[in-house]
């Protein structure tokens, strides 16, 4: 069932509820001797992996041929993690009463050029059953509590332990938990992180602990934060991707490269930064609700190219007007993807929907938005420490890209 978390969403005009059919001329009459057969509907679309699945889902539903471009500047409907800004220009919403509408039910006016997907929970995801034979009763609940001291103890120490098991014990929560003597049967694990799927949504923590004066003198600390959680999963990296125990990701991701059904075993521990009372610049948030709430990131947009021509661009407009007003289109949203819609609808019918449901009315951090120029650009500079020597002075490189990424003046010259 769809789980409904708020009753103030927006409804849309009956047009729009009608479906997606609106946005093309009524034909003459024919009979079905004289009429002449449809043209194929076709879309090209720019998605990312995690957003294909509802461009698939469209196509299938609707008989429409769907293309996936290599190019933005190629594509009638770019569907990105972040905000496709710089990469093309979208269609004002204004442009068009429809999506104008669509616009008002995501909480946005029709100046809008890019109109959300939703939003998914993000942090570390792992093996329910497995925690559980590692850490023993409680000991989830105790990791997702834990502080950064505990946390990264426990991933060092876990990365020894996988290498040359043993006894051994961790702190989580204040409380010792002793890891098995031997390695579980089932367990393959070669380290204790994948690579992340998602790096951006990862700096929410630290963006929402400089307040809102986003300064050199209020990021360097939660950024120096970011720096040490980065550098501390490239020194913990398995092997390969199917041989990790923890993968740093949006829900939208692992569902889209695994499927729900693989999925429905895996918890999720908020993704922790070493952050200090000292870096925080905000009385909104504390360090505990920084380091133990999970994100509730920004899922994505989808942005009609303006530069494409009429007939593309209602192509375009048709997608995204079916996933706005239509039931299936709703499903796809929240069932496929498995986001919570911009109107506050969510799927809570397998066990991480409800979880989601559940954690998004107990307490999450609200995502920060990005364009996905600069979700790259933070990837490619967390890149850049794999193999690194983890000095002051790569710290302070990382930190100074990050600052000039988020549009922050030049760091000050003082450390953590």
């Amino acid at each position: 069932m769809r789980n409904f978390l708020s009753l103030a969403a927006l409804a849309l005009p009956a047009l729009l509820l009608a479906g997606c059919t609106a946005g093309t001329q009524a034909q003459p009459a024919a009979t079905v001797e004289t009429a002449a057969a449809p043209p194929p509907q076709t879309l090209t679309a720019y998605a990312s992996p995690a957003l294909q699945p509802a461009l698939q889902a469209y196509a299938a539903g609707q008989g429409v041929t769907l293309t996936l471009a290599d190019d933005a500047s190629a594509a009638e409907l770019i569907a990105l993690d972040y905000d496709p800004a710089g990469l093309v220009q979208g269609l004002d919403a204004a442009q068009d009463p429809l999506l104008g509408a669509a616009a008002l039910r995501a909480g946005l006016d029709d100046t809008a050029v890019s109109l959300p997907v939703g939003r998914s929970l993000y942090g570390y995801w792992a093996n329910g059953a497995m925690l559980d034979a590692l850490l023993g009763e409680g000991g989830t609940t105790a990791l997702q509590n834990a502080t950064w001291a505990e946390w990264s103890d426990f991933v060092e120490t876990l990365q020894a332990w996988l290498a040359e098991p043993g006894p051994a014990t961790v702190t989580l929560a204040g409380s010792d938990y002793a890891l098995p003597e031997a390695k579980p049967d089932t367990l393959t694990a070669t380290g204790v992180f994948a690579q992340p799927m998602d790096r951006a949504a990862g700096y929410t923590a630290a963006l929402l602990a400089a307040g809102t004066e986003r300064t050199a003198d209020t990021l360097t600390g939660p950024l120096n934060g970011v720096y040490s959680a980065a550098a501390l999963e490239w020194d913990n990296l398995a092997q390969s991707d199917e041989t990790a125990l923890f993968r740093r990701a949006k829900l939208t991701d692992l569902l889209a490269a695994y499927g729900s059904d693989a999925c429905q075993s895996l918890v999720l521990v908020p993704f922790k930064c070493n952050l200090e009372e000292s870096d925080l610049s905000t009385e909104e948030y504390n360090l505990t609700g920084l380091l133990n709430y999970p994100v509730l990131a920004q899922a994505g947009t989808l942005t009609v190219n303006a530069a494409a021509g009429e007939e593309a661009r209602k192509a375009a407009e048709g997608a995204v007007l079916w996933l706005y007003s239509s039931g299936e289109g709703e499903a796809a949203l929240t069932e496929t993807l498995g986001v919570i819609t911009p109107w506050n609808t969510a799927y809570d019918g397998t066990a991480l929907g409800a979880m989601q449901v559940q954690q998004a009315s107990t307490g999450i951090l609200p995502g920060a938005a990005f364009t996905q120029a600069q979700a790259d650009a933070l990837a490619e500079n967390e890149a850049a420490l794999q193999g690194g020597g983890r000095t002051s002075a790569e710290r302070r490189d990382f930190t100074a890209r990050a600052l000039e990424i988020l549009g922050a003046a030049e760091p000050a010259e003082s450390e953590k």
